[in-house]
This record gives C-alpha cells, sequence and structure tokens, in this order.
C-alpha cells in the first residue's frame, strides 16, 4: 500500500485522476482502500515522505476526499496520511519503542519515526476507527536480526488497537505491515486484537489475483529475483456489538502507471469493499473475539525472542565499554608520540570520535533498546498472566 514516489508530479496527478471519479457507493455500506479506483470513501497512504506532494494531494482530491490527516513523526517523516469522504473527528498516533538503529542510516526506520495512526471517522452509518501503519522493514529475509523490533512493533500496534478501538462501532487498520501471513508479528495483530484478513474473508474476488503485493515480476521495481512475491500489504477489519461487517470484494490495485512503462511503487495498493450493517439490538457478545489459545503460543514465542535481544543487547554494551575504554587509554600516550603534529591531531580526532560514538552506542542507544525489550516483555507476561488466571 505503499505510494511510490517515482515522479512526484505525475502519480500525484494520475492518484488525483482516480479518486476524481463520481463515488459509487451502496446503501449500508462504505469502502475503504489505498489508491481505490471506484470506491472511494477512505484512503490510507504510506511513504507520503514529501509535505509537498501531501498537500497537492489534498487539493487535487479535495471534491471528493475533503477530510484528511497527516501523521507527523520522526527526522523525515512517518509518511503516513488519511483521506475521508466523512467528517474526521479525532486522531491519535503512537510512535513504536523500538524503531531500528540511528548507526543504520541505510535502514531509515529509525529516523522515520515508525508509528501507528488513527483517525475517527464519522461514516453516517457507524463511527469508524481507521489505523494507518507502516512497520520495521525486514532487510533480510533469512537472517533478521530486527525481529526483535519487528515483533515489538506488531505486539505495540494490536495493543493501540486493541486499547483505543473498544468504543469504535468499526476497527480497520490498513498498512504495509512487512508481514507475511505465517509470520509471527501477524499472528500477534490478529490475535490479539481478534481482526479479520480482507483478503481471506472476501466473498468475492478476481480469479486471476494473487493477492501478493511486493516483489512481483512484473513490477520495474522488484530487485530480489531470487525471493518469492510477498503479501505485505493488508486491509484488516472488526466489527462489534453495535455493528457487523463483512468484506464483499477485495483486490490488489494500482499496477502499472497509465501510459507508464513503470509501477506505482514497489508494492501494489489492496482496495476492499466492506458492507456495514447495524444491529438494532446490540449483540451481548462481539461477533469476533481474539483467539486467546494462538495469541498466548505467539506471545510465549515473542516472549524468547525479546529475551534473546536483552541478552544480546547486554553483550553490545560490554563491547561499546571496551572501545571506548580502549580508545581513552590510547588518546593520552599518542599525543605525546613524536609524530608529525598532523599525524596526532588526525589520530586524535579518530580517538575522539570514537569515544563519543562508543558512549552514545553503549550508555544509551542498547540500553534504549534493551528497556524497550523489557517493557515489551512485561506487557507481553501481564497478558499472558492474566489469561493463565483467566481474568480477561
Amino acid at each position: 500500500m505503499r505510494f511510490g514516489m517515482f515522479s512526484i508530479t505525475d502519480r500525484t496527478q494520475i492518484f488525483a485522476e482516480h479518486l476524481g471519479k463520481k463515488p459509487i457507493l451502496q446503501p449500508d455500506s462504505f469502502h475503504m482502500s489505498c489508491y481505490c479506483q471506484q470506491y472511494k470513501s477512505l484512503v490510507s497512504l504510506q511513504e507520503v515522505w514529501s509535505q509537498d506532494v501531501y498537500e497537492r494531494m489534498v487539493s487535487q482530491v479535495q471534491e471528493v476526499l475533503p477530510y484528511h490527516h497527516y501523521f507527523y513523526s520522526g527526522w523525515h517523516g512517518s509518511g503516513l496520511c488519511i483521506f475521508s469522504k466523512h467528517p474526521i473527528i479525532g486522531s491519535h498516533q503512537y510512535r513504536f519503542t523500538l524503531n531500528g538503529f540511528p548507526h543504520k542510516p541505510h535502514h531509515p526506520d529509525w529516523y522515520g519515526g515508525k508509528m501507528v495512526g488513527l483517525c475517527q471517522v464519522q461514516h453516517p452509518g457507524a463511527e469508524i476507527n481507521m489505523y494507518v501503519t507502516h512497520t520495521h522493514t525486514e532487510y533480510n529475509h533469512e537472517h533478521d536480526k530486527d525481529k526483535a523490533h519487528r515483533v515489538s512493533q506488531a505486539f505495540e500496534l494490536s495493543q493501540f488497537i486493541r486499547h483505543t478501538g473498544r468504543s469504535a462501532d468499526v476497527n480497520i487498520l490498513a498498512g504495509d505491515l512487512n508481514n507475511q501471513p505465517f509470520e509471527l508479528g501477524l499472528k500477534i495483530i490478529q490475535s490479539n486484537t481478534g481482526m479479520e484478513d480482507s483478503w481471506l474473508t472476501a466473498e468475492h474476488k478476481n480469479a486471476e489475483d494473487s493477492g501478493l503485493t511486493w516483489n512481483l515480476d512484473d513490477n520495474n521495481y522488484t530487485c530480489y529475483p531470487d525471493y518469492p512475491p510477498c503479501r505485505y500489504d493488508y486491509v484488516f477489519y472488526k466489527g462489534s456489538a453495535r455493528c457487523r461487517v463483512k468484506c464483499v470484494h477485495c483486490e490488489t490495485t494500482m499496477h502499472k502507471v497509465p501510459g507508464k512503462p513503470f509501477n506505482y511503487s514497489d508494492h501494489e495498493g489492496v482496495l476492499a469493499h466492506l458492507e456495514l450493517e447495524k444491529v438494532s439490538e446490540p449483540l451481548q457478545v462481539e461477533p469476533i473475539t481474539p483467539d486467546l489459545l494462538e495469541r498466548d503460543a505467539s506471545l510465549r514465542q515473542a516472549v524468547q525472542i525479546l529475551e534473546e535481544k536483552i541478552g544480546s543487547a547486554a553483550s553490545s554494551r560490554l563491547f561499546y565499554t571496551a572501545v571506548l575504554l580502549l580508545c581513552l587509554l590510547l588518546i593520552l600516550p599518542i599525543t605525546s608520540l613524536p609524530l608529525h603534529h598532523l599525524v596526532t591531531s588526525l589520530i586524535s580526532i579518530l580517538l575522539g570520535f570514537l569515544i563519543g560514538w562508543s558512549f552514545w552506542m553503549g550508555a544509551v542507544v542498547t540500553e534504549m533498546e534493551r528497556r524497550g525489550c523489557l517493557a515489551t516483555k512485561s506487557s507481553m507476561e501481564v497478558l499472558l498472566n492474566a489469561s493463565s488466571k483467566k481474568h480477561i
């Protein structure tokens, strides 16, 4: 569900043209999608890094999607925004505790401030909590060194939805989750929230549509030819005792830019047509409840991953401490050596940089990671303990 930026002007214009068609709405239904073509009550976008592009989108889709919100976070921004046909009456955002590392600029998760954004939308038939997110990227598919961060984000995302979505008639989560359906992160999100996958529950799907959204062979941005295509982008939904929801149709969309040889993005868009049914006599029990057995099994697995990361963070802290002490021991003798002043100055600058870097990494970055893992692990254990005592 990413908004590709290969050609900002062309893509913004084409995006607006897609949304500029006359809306088609059915009674008691609304339609949510990323880059929707026909149905357009709600649109969520990721990787809209440029404020100028966002403002151009706002002006060009004003007639069909007059309400909008951009979520500001991090150094270069979260890239998350929501457009709506119906009034947005509230918004909130939560930045994930573990978000990658500042010393890996080629992994921009930390600089973007990965997060989840929430817009409360007042639909004529229901109050909708619309969530958008873009979680930590999986940079190495075989050796996922960021697994603890990705699992932690999945849990925090599910907890955020769980605690903020109780009063809403309908909850919807849309975004690039960077997890395949069988992966632990997605299991945590679904089992802890009770949300349904629109692709799996859709009554109608195109026979030729695989549902895969990333690394497709016909996508010109594909750069991992040896890795199979994946489904990373989702539209999840959940009704309530006051409102039933079903997915009528789901498809991937926004493939090639019309008239151009390139795609909108390295990810395909996802379009879901959801149908609402208000319940005249509210149900005593929610129609969909979290799968506690699967949730607890997933959380136990996640706790083990976090415990391993806590141990490795402690080892990393010892390493950086050793580098710091070594540099401190070397810097004074180096300055007294009978070398050219320029040489000693360069060595001193290098050692000074290493002292600052090792202190920052050892005392700040690794400690923040350790405490973040501890915080997530502690919250998971609260749920596990409560579940074992049947207090949920």
